[in-house]
């Protein structure tokens, strides 16, 4: 039985599906199977992923584009491994990607998800920045009140974990946001991040999360007001600002202001529930500092247009 089961479903991918493969094949410890589930593509996806020989590969034709919730679903369903990850066709797995995940927990067996920071880079695979993500499962669970807590191509988890929580198949996006949120906040599942990058993450302006329209950024948006709601009854404006930031509208003063102490409310009543440390606390109150510099620089660049 090999020691991990990488998921890589890809829809359409052959401008950088080869690229993504060869990342997965040339890893540092090559104990594990890479199941790859074509979506339906009607590029030269298929041709690409039988042009590689490789054993370790189990390839998968959807006869019809499932969407990637049931794609994911369908290769946990096949997958062997003792851990699960997963990989998008087009980003890259930075060589010792699997061998420091499966030994962070092999080492910490009450985590059950693990992911990391990413480097981000852009179309033609330059550097453009480095993103991180709490790494305490505390952190991460506050995270997860306003944003998806886990770059999704990084995570890796066990088994048994992924084969009892599928992914929501009515979830034509965020469904590892809402299966975050249903781990994170209706079972004793812990997570965590490894502070170094281990997976290069590609933004294009054909990407998948760059295309989505604004119903399907509004389905996001829901995930948040459930998980908020958890700590705070929200009002009809904070829901409102909650889903007209995750379109990326423009923010009228009031619900600039509705955002700011929605934010500072939330973190009090996480506080005051779960009761963290102090360097976690710290982080918590540093997000909020980090969301009002970041919610004014969003403004200032909506109203000059840039």
């Amino acid at each position: 039985m090999p020691k991990i089961s990488v998921i890589l479903p890809v829809l359409n991918g052959e401008k950088y599906l080869s690229e993504a493969i060869r990342s997965i094949l040339d890893q540092t410890l090559a104990d594990f199977e890479l199941i790859i589930i074509n979506d339906g593509s009607m590029d030269k996806t298929e041709e690409i992923i039988k042009s590689f020989k490789d054993p370790r590969i189990v390839y998968i034709n959807n006869s019809k584009n499932l969407g990637l919730a049931a794609s994911y679903n369908k290769g946990i369903e096949v997958a062997r491994g003792k851990y699960i990850a997963r990989m998008d066709a087009d980003d890259v797995s930075l060589p010792e990607r699997f061998a420091e995940q499966f030994l962070f927990l092999e080492r910490k067996p009450y985590i059950g998800i693990v992911g990391s920071s990413i480097i981000i880079m852009n179309e033609s695979g330059r550097r453009v920045a480095v993103h991180n993500r709490s790494e305490s499962h505390l952190g991460i669970k506050f995270s997860s009140l306003f944003s998806t807590p886990m770059y999704h191509p990084t995570v890796m988890g066990r088994k048994e974990i992924f084969k009892s929580h599928h992914f929501n198949e009515t979830f034509s996006n965020s469904e590892d946001y809402e299966l975050w949120s249903r781990l994170l906040f209706e079972t004793d599942v812990k997570f965590a991040n490894i502070r170094k990058p281990l997976l290069k993450y590609r933004i294009y302006p054909q990407s998948f999360t760059q295309t989505l329209n604004l119903d399907r950024r509004a389905l996001s948006a829901h995930n948040t007001i459930k998980n908020v709601g958890h700590y705070i009854n929200l009002s009809q404006s904070e829901k409102d600002f909650i889903i007209h930031l995750r379109q990326e509208k423009m923010l009228s003063p009031f619900e600039f202001i509705v955002g700011i102490i929605l934010y500072c409310q939330a973190a009090i009543a996480f506080i005051k529930k779960e009761h963290p440390g102090m360097t976690e606390t710290i982080g918590i109150w540093s997000k909020y500092f980090k969301f009002i510099i970041t919610l004014t620089k969003f403004e200032i660049r909506k109203v000059l247009k840039i």
